[in-house]
């Protein structure tokens, strides 16, 4: 142990290397608190795998001394790996009331909601967690409800800042409290770990009344059906869409588990009132195009979403047709471009026109653009920045512009980073090794498992099956059969697979071999040799299964 009981730590678990997965952990008089748990999403390189998770082994380690968990806001980066770790959360969770109500509908879906206990904190309300003491801040986003966190001890005050922006959504009564931050600074913050996702953005992020101006211009003049795909939980853009639909005369259609999921907890805090009744899949086809509106998920391009399945022209009920419209009115997660290309390309390949933010203004980011980071660093005063929220480029970007803020101590954070938090020496007093974490075949699992290095080999490589039937004295009864999937497809595969076979028996038929002392040697060597011969002449090593059977 590097540190001791008294020391304020703050120590990354994800999201200081990466969009998404956050989850920072605090340490002091040998107690933890942590904000966030979040999940984040694979790129094209990890095939197979839906989401992936930080690393919880050290959180579940500590036992009696993890005090409980924080949450900022109800995105999906910051508390959608909870229902994966549900069987090993033995703390409190405390969120606003459409964090905790969209966080018990994920739970109730997942079959996790029985034993953790969800606290609802009120803007404003002052919780003591051990010698932590946490004062609720509203800010700005595009959700309901999202919160900056100021973390009180007796070594210092630490700001941290959520997902933010200056400019208020009026659609959602938001109420930045300029003042409530001006007062922070004045009273004195030791660190501020901030929000670096638009560190390399000019200027100030518009409001939500600029991505409802640009939709609008849109929708209104077009002829068909329209579909807009944003981030399920937008709220703020979804009531945007809700009102152009009224205006437009359009009746919605909904598409997507999460996005209804979205709406339903908004309705029950009361964010979203007077939300007409929608129409239901088998409506689409039934109502005149140019009076439909549909908001579906799937606009990060992901394979499973409603979004795609349309763009495949693979669901049951709803498809796009020239003289339809696709609108992406969300930004692109990095790593996600291809994906979605590959979506946006299928529809404009069957006509339908496909509007994104390059081509109108119909986006806006939930994040603080440089302008807003230098004001609010001017409200803040920290002696520490640590930038969080962000891959390399961004915390690289973000740090630099605190340096120019004038923040006498800047820390560029890795995950596991153990950071002791000193006004005279901030330092990065160890390193502890995580690893990102998988849902897999209903296991959390490490990515470097074995089972994930075998599906990439296979994925590149191909697969060989060899299936050999011996007696009791180890000799060939019927000649061996071999499959392949994946290694070649050329016309004397065939014929290659007929050598694969005679070889095998001439092994079989030497003296020396049937010595062998076990059948998992045989099998090792029969791989072995096979092999080599599949690597001369396809430059391939497939994985390969030999099924030895004595009868």
């Amino acid at each position: 142990m590097s540190w001791v009981n008294s020391d304020l730590l703050f120590l990354p678990v994800g999201g200081s290397e990466e969009i998404g997965m956050n989850a920072n952990l605090y340490h002091y008089q040998d107690k933890w608190i942590l904000v966030d748990l979040g999940i984040s999403f694979p790129d094209e390189t990890d095939l197979g795998i839906d989401v992936l998770l930080p690393d919880f082994d050290f959180i579940q380690s500590l036992g009696d001394k993890f005090l409980g968990i924080l949450l900022t806001h109800g995105h999906e980066d910051h508390i959608g790996a909870i229902p994966y770790f549900a069987d090993k959360i033995n703390c409190p969770i405390w969120g606003t009331a459409f964090t905790i109500a969209l966080l018990k509908r994920k739970l109730r879906e997942s079959n996790n909601n029985t034993k953790l206990v969800l606290n609802v904190l009120s803007i404003g309300e002052k919780l003591k967690l051990g010698d932590f003491i946490i004062n609720t801040i509203q800010t700005s986003h595009s959700i309901p409800d999202p919160v900056s966190f100021l973390i009180s001890t007796k070594e210092g005050n630490i700001f941290h800042s959520g997902d933010w922006k200056l400019e208020q959504a009026k659609n959602l009564n938001e109420n930045f409290d300029f003042d409530t931050y001006r007062s922070l600074g004045n009273n004195g913050v030791l660190a501020m770990i901030c929000d670096s996702t638009n560190s390399l953005v000019k200027g100030k992020t518009p409001s939500e009344d600029f991505a409802y101006e640009g939709l609008y211009k849109v929708v209104k003049d077009k002829q068909g059906a329209v579909l807009i795909t944003c981030f399920s939980s937008n709220i703020s853009r979804v009531k945007s869409i809700l009102d152009i639909a009224l205006k437009t005369d359009r009746s919605i259609l909904v598409i997507g588990r999460s996005l209804l999921r979205a709406i339903d907890a908004a309705k029950e805090v009361g964010y979203l009132k007077h939300v007409p009744d929608f129409l239901t899949l088998k409506d689409f086809n039934v109502i005149s195009r140019s009076n439909v509106l549909v908001i579906a998920t799937g606009s990060q391009g992901e394979p499973n979403s409603a979004l795609s399945r349309i763009s495949r022209n693979a669901d049951k009920f709803v498809n796009l047709i020239k003289g339809d419209t696709i609108i992406f009115s969300s930004r692109k997660i990095p790593g996600n471009e291809n994906a979605i290309l590959k979506v946006q390309n299928r529809f404009l390949d069957n006509g339908v026109e496909l509007i994104t933010d390059e081509d109108a203004d119909i986006h806006v980011s939930g994040h603080p653009s440089r302008d807003e980071l230098i004001e609010m660093y001017s409200f803040i005063k920290p002696k520490i920045s640590i930038p969080v929220h962000g891959t390399r480029e961004h915390i690289e970007a973000h740090a630099k512009l605190a340096n120019d803020c004038q923040v006498p101590n800047v820390i560029k954070p890795k995950n596991g980073d153990i950071i002791k938090l000193n006004s005279l020496s901030p330092t990065v007093l160890d390193t502890k090794k995580f690893t990102t974490n998988v849902f897999d075949g209903g296991d959390v699992v490490p990515i470097d498992n074995d089972r994930f290095v075998s599906r990439r080999h296979t994925l590149w490589n191909g697969f060989v099956h060899i299936s050999i039937v011996i007696d009791m004295d180890g000799y060939i009864i019927s000649p061996p059969q071999i499959t392949q999937t994946g290694v070649s497809d050329r016309n004397n595969i065939e014929d290659f697979l007929l050598d694969c076979s005679l070889k095998i028996e001439t092994i079989f038929n030497n003296d020396n071999f049937q010595n062998k002392d076990s059948d998992e040697e045989i099998c090792d060597y029969i791989k072995k040799n096979i092999r080599k011969d599949f690597k001369a002449l396809f430059q391939k090593r497939p994985s390969m299964n030999v099924h030895l059977i004595r009868v």
